[in-house]
């Protein structure tokens, strides 16, 4: 049965991204297979008294945080690259050797493409170019994501001996978020109308581009429990805690993608799994 492979840069990405359709997925029984690239041990620590004591084993902490909002949402098939969190620009986290963001660019493609032919999804995602905010690992997930996409069909690139039979994957989405919701977020937690200006650097991708628009409210209760399953990850002052039901549904509500390669017969590659 054909299925998803949806690929991210840490714990918590799954579930703000995409976690409404993971979760509407799951409930009708389609296969679902996350691949995360870092378990996310450059992230910040919230919540907690001994974030000293504890930032040695962070990874170890967010991926059991990954894995309890994934049982929220159902799916219980997760995978990791192995690569370690890149931090932001200028960080020493950054600079790291073992970072995803310093990883080659082929090495990595490959152990996705190893992935990929293991699992035979029908749907792949990854990220925009900017990676929705330009964080260094959202990019190379885009990077990484969208190089395998196409290197799981070939054997000249990536041969069957080292990375099993090939499989072509029909659909290809890049996941991501409107500039609108960008600024409603930003509206909301300042209590702003929505007419109000907003010359801030808007993060998210232009509508203009956007393909694919999916209406997830029925799964926002879910999406939301698992969001907060990611408990180092959300400060008490975040939006993702501190804005009311009503007020919070428009921005997780609805998840959008870019299609960039598929059936152009096809509006919802997701729907159609």
């Amino acid at each position: 049965m054909p299925g998803l492979l949806s690929f991210h840069a840490h714990p918590d990405d799954e579930s703000i991204t995409m976690g409404g359709s993971l979760a509407e997925l799951a409930a009708r029984g389609v296969p679902i297979s996350v691949v995360t690239a870092t378990r996310g041990e450059a992230g910040e620590i919230h919540n907690r008294d001994d974030a000293d004591q504890v930032r040695h084993r962070l990874g170890e902490i967010r991926e059991a945080e990954q894995r309890a909002a994934l049982a929220v949402l159902g799916v219980t098939d997760l995978h990791y690259l192995g690569y370690s969190d890149s931090g932001m620009m200028g960080t020493a986290a950054n600079a790291h050797g073992a970072s995803f963001w310093n990883a080659d660019l082929m090495e990595a493609t490959g152990r996705l493409v190893t992935l990929i032919r293991a699992i035979r999804p029908d749907v792949l995602t990854a990220y925009d170019p900017f990676g929705g905010y330009g964080h260094p690992d959202h990019i190379q997930v885009h990077r990484v994501g969208t190089a395998a996409f196409f290197g799981a069909a070939d054997t000249g690139r990536f041969p069957r001996a080292g990375f099993g039979d090939p499989w072509r994957v029909g659909t290809l989405l890049w996941a991501t978020w409107s500039r609108e919701r960008a600024t409603g977020v930003r509206r909301a937690m300042r209590g702003e109308s929505i007419d109000e200006p907003d010359d801030e650097a808007p993060t998210g991708f232009p509508s203009l581009f956007l393909t694919l628009r999916r209406d997830v409210s029925a799964f926002l209760g879910q999406k939301r429990r698992a969001l907060l399953c990611h408990d180092t990850q959300f400060s008490t002052d975040s939006w993702i805690r501190s804005l009311a039901d009503e007020q919070i549904a428009p921005f997780l509500g609805e998840e959008v993608f870019i299609t960039v390669w598929g059936d152009p017969d096809v509006t919802d590659p997701l729907a159609a799994l």
